[in-house]
């Protein structure tokens, strides 16, 4: 992190009509809540996004939630929206799977109803969320979440190991998906296309942002007790948490 967060946006503000600004939703733009029905952006972002579609070339939001769902909670047309980490593509109000992806539904499907009948996550405070081509095991809400860490690395992942799917662990979650090679990454290239970008900046708080990381020229970590420290390490710059995240965008 050798430059300063305020040289970073200088650099990008300088020259808005090549630039580009990519968040996350939850955890970034929206504060982390018990459960996904609870999160909403905060408003004051709104206003700031709107903004920021006059000024800059692209302006999205890149989310493990469903794109039907981001865009409930992101409302403003001129950002576009990729959803289920990048497995979802949204043009107007036409949600597409991406085709590498659309061949596992029924493998995705399955194992979610393997996971949905296992009786003792409940009884360990863990909630199955199905997104479709994707599926979310949270433990926020458990009494003892390290104990339900510890039975889903034993007891889940090698089910889902078994089903050929892939799997990754993040902030207070696990998150199964399609074994292909679509991440947050490859839906911020996808955004970017064709367009004269020099600079964008990503902003994200969890494990499946150093994916979009790859993409950005400016990469800016929300810090979280709950957040993997090599997204600190990678990042080069750092806020605190969604209101300093408001913030940065206003300073654009």
């Amino acid at each position: 992190m050798g430059r300063t967060l305020a040289d970073l946006v200088a650099t990008l503000a300088a020259d808005p009509r090549h630039g580009a600004v990519v968040c996350d939703i939850d955890g970034t733009l929206a504060p982390i809540a018990p459960t996904p029905e609870q999160a909403t952006v905060l408003p004051a972002a709104l206003p700031e996004l709107e903004r920021l579609v006059e000024r800059y070339t692209l302006v999205a939001c890149v989310t493990g939630r469903p794109a039907v769902q981001a865009r409930r909670m992101v409302p403003i047309p001129g950002v576009a929206i990729s959803g289920n980490h990048g497995l979802e593509v949204m043009h107007g109000d036409d949600v597409t799977v991406v085709p590498q992806a659309a061949r596992y539904l029924d493998a995705v499907h399955e194992a979610l109803l393997v996971v949905e009948n296992d009786g003792l996550l409940p009884e360990l405070g863990c909630r199955v969320e199905d997104k479709g081509v994707t599926f979310t095991v949270h433990y926020r809400g458990s009494p003892r979440p390290d104990h339900a860490l510890r039975y889903l690395e034993a007891q889940i992942v090698p089910k889902l190991d078994r089903a050929g799917l892939a799997w990754s662990f993040g902030r207070m979650v696990l998150e199964v998906r399609p074994p292909v090679a679509i991440d947050k990454g490859s839906a911020v290239r996808r955004l970017r296309g064709r367009k004269r970008i020099t600079n964008l900046m990503y902003v994200g708080d969890d494990r499946t942002d150093l994916d979009a990381f790859r993409e950005a020229t400016i990469k800016i970590a929300v810090r979280s007790a709950e957040g993997p420290p090599e997204l600190i390490e990678r990042a080069d710059a750092c806020v605190d948490g969604p209101e300093q995240v408001v913030e940065l965008l206003a300073s654009l």
